[in-house]
């Protein structure tokens, strides 16, 4: 807890939230152009359109959120090889744990925060009923679960590597494959593509009449597979960053 404390402390002046927050605007700003003067069939498929919605725009904005997010966290160590002076105050497994949890914290409230602004987004321009408390929790849970794996990916990277360029650039092309992925498909087993395989919600296009439908998804067993493959890349990306930071010589 001490470490932990110690990472928030040393962040503090970082400018992290404002990142974050930064995020968040552009997305609310998105919402707002996006949402607001919904028709009566889109006010009545308005909270399951935020559903459908939210994770194609995370899977474009997020993979160079987390890339910023773990530089921040990580680089401050490489100036004056500070890694090298930490690890003769506590073991290097600790350091990593404290740096990851530290950014779950942030994830886990920053994503709280974008529900909770785009569900007041959906009441204020008059969308009907009320979300579904169960679909939006299980998709704040796969969200989380599929950005953390991203974060976890791009710390190992931080740490790893004294250049912030290099994990920057990945964050960046893994932007591009998110934009991508949504031109292919709604599944994809790169870590990428976790956001849109945690995705509840579908869509159909009417051409005739011009009109959307959303529905909730019935997964194929190649979809569910794929939605596994969120939980086996936050356990790969966690086991490789650990294990490869606490034997590489700073």
């Amino acid at each position: 807890m001490k470490t932990l404390q110690l990472e928030f402390y040393k962040i503090k002046r970082r400018k992290i939230g404002l990142t974050m927050a930064a995020f968040l605007a552009v997305q609310f700003l998105w919402g707002l152009w996006a949402f607001h003067d919904p028709s009566e069939k889109e006010k009545a498929q308005g909270f399951l359109s935020l559903l459908y919605s939210l994770p194609v725009l995370d899977a474009v904005l997020v993979p160079p959120i987390m890339a910023v997010l773990a530089s921040r966290l990580a680089d401050i160590e490489h100036k004056g090889g500070m890694y090298k002076q930490l690890e003769t105050l506590r073991r290097p497994g600790s350091l990593y744990h404290a740096k990851a949890l530290c950014g779950l914290i942030i994830i886990i409230v920053m994503f709280a925060a974008q529900y909770a602004l785009f569900i007041l987004l959906g009441y204020a321009v008059g969308y009907q009923g009320h979300p579904d408390a169960a679909y939006y929790l299980l998709s704040y849970g796969l969200k989380l679960m599929s950005n953390s794996s991203l974060f976890l990916m791009q710390l190992a990277l931080s740490m790893l590597f004294a250049n912030q360029m290099i994990p920057l650039v990945i964050g960046l092309c893994g932007s591009l494959i998110g934009l991508l992925l949504m031109f292919v498909k709604m599944y994809s087993f790169l870590p990428w593509g976790g956001n849109l395989n945690a995705a509840l919600v579908t869509m159909e296009w009417n051409p005739v009449n011009r009109n959307i439908t959303y529905f909730y998804r019935e997964y194929t067993p190649i979809e569910l597979a794929a939605v596994g493959m969120i939980f086996v890349w936050f356990v790969i990306f966690y086991i490789a960053g650990r294990t490869l930071f606490t034997r590489k010589e700073n």
